[in-house]
């Protein structure tokens, strides 16, 4: 068959347009589907029945393999390129290091790490606890919140007390205020609580320091040199330091004082979800600091004063909105803790006496403490037909115990 030039002219351009809509598409980034999982809602790699489709089929999958490989960097990671609301582990941010057990170098009692391709991000799902869930649960959790910021060597913050100071020796049941010397942190970040409790990463300012806040508690002890550990449960004072400090110092007023005896006054200086603090090297000298003193009313070493009379003990298993101090008779005993959402923004006193036990109450604001035998109640945590392994965020079948809230400031 012959063609005229003029025929050529016509019919060629129409060729070439045909021609270039049969062009393969490029790579290009692929939606992630709802319900996830592998080809769900038709992703398989022969899904189209088309003649141009199964003539591509194979550059097609490799671009749809490539793209969704690379969604969480090309993307940001979830939608609107927001990585922090992305439930797609970000893989700049893998940390290849956890793949070591560390024992290519091993050392006499060195245990084996565990170790993890993809952060630790499921590590809950291999233990029979329920998900802290910013809660404080006395039965124990799983916190799945990351660690956080971690500030430089130069930036470890430190304390130490300057009232009491070591040995020194005050008078019972009168008013004191403690005060606290502190460095490297910037105080006064606090979150609730009751509801973000180890719930968030650690942070830094922008000076790269440690952002968060401090607290004192003091225990009672049989003599100065007692060599028994303490009952973590059981103290005589609590108060969290949530205010900044003032030319680098923190200060809470013991309004009651303490009865006679020996005592061991402690920081617990944390971050601002009320996380221990961490920082860059093991070797480091103390975060926190601890001084013993002696209340008396001679001014003698206590050496065990007031121990015949019983232990001061805290008995605390409500919230921090009230507070009430105790005095209990000989040999009364309790047992502590914030309890599930319990707060330590209240003091918490309880003292013994071998008389008569009375009761005072007291408001959030007020920072001698007591035991607030607030109502409890139950509920229990399923697994659910929402989130985590198909089956549930409800946390992994575990029994909580929570506490009634009846207060605003709850820390």
């Amino acid at each position: 068959m012959r063609f005229s030039a003029a025929t050529l002219f016509v019919t060629l351009p129409a060729i070439a347009s045909l021609v270039a809509g049969f062009t393969v598409p490029g790579p290009g980034l692929v939606p992630r589907a709802k319900n996830g999982g592998k080809g769900g809602g038709g992703g398989g790699k022969g899904a189209s029945s088309s003649a141009a489709a199964s003539a591509t089929d194979s550059s097609t999958a490799t671009a749809t393999s490539s793209a969704a490989a690379s969604t969480s960097t090309s993307s940001g990671g979830g939608s609107g390129g927001d990585e922090q609301s992305s439930l797609t582990l970000d893989p700049a941010v893998i940390a290849k290091g956890f793949e070591n057990d560390g024992q290519d170098v091993p050392a006499a009692g060195q245990v084996a790490s565990l170790t993890s391709s993809n952060n630790f991000i499921n590590f809950c799902a291999t233990v029979n606890q329920p998900i802290t869930n910013g809660q404080q649960i006395t039965g124990g959790s799983c916190n799945p919140a990351p660690m956080g910021s971690i500030p430089s060597s130069s930036n470890m913050p430190s304390a130490k007390f300057t009232n009491p100071k070591n040995l020194d020796t005050i008078p019972p049941n009168q008013a004191f205020t403690v005060s606290l010397a502190i460095q490297g942190m910037q105080t006064g970040f606090f979150v609730n609580a009751e509801e973000n409790y180890f719930a968030a990463p650690q942070q830094l300012n922008a000076q790269g320091q440690i952002q968060g806040h401090s607290h004192i508690v003091i225990e009672q002890l049989d003599s100065l040199t007692q060599t028994t550990p303490t009952d973590p449960t059981k103290f005589a004072f609590f108060k969290g330091l949530n205010d900044a400090a003032q030319n680098g110092v923190l200060t809470a007023d013991v309004t009651s004082g303490l009865p006679e005896g020996t005592y061991k006054i402690s920081t617990i200086n944390t971050a601002s979800n009320h996380q221990p603090l961490l920082v860059p090297i093991a070797q480091h000298g103390s975060l926190d600091d601890a001084v013993y003193f002696t209340v008396s009313n001679n001014g003698a070493s206590g050496g065990g004063a007031g121990a015949g009379a019983g232990s001061s003990v805290n008995t605390s298993v409500g919230s921090g909105a009230s507070a009430s101090e105790t005095s209990s008779a000989a040999g009364a005993t309790g047992t502590s803790g914030k309890g599930n959402g319990g707060s330590d923004n209240s003091a918490s006193t309880t003292s013994v006496a071998s008389a008569a036990s009375s009761t005072n109450s007291a408001t959030d604001s007020v920072t001698d403490t007591a035991t607030s035998a607030a109502s409890t109640s139950t509920s229990t945590g399923g697994k659910g037909n929402g989130g985590g392994k198909g089956k549930g965020g409800g946390g992994r079948g575990g029994r909580r115990h929570f506490l009634s809230r009846t207060g605003n400031n709850l820390h």
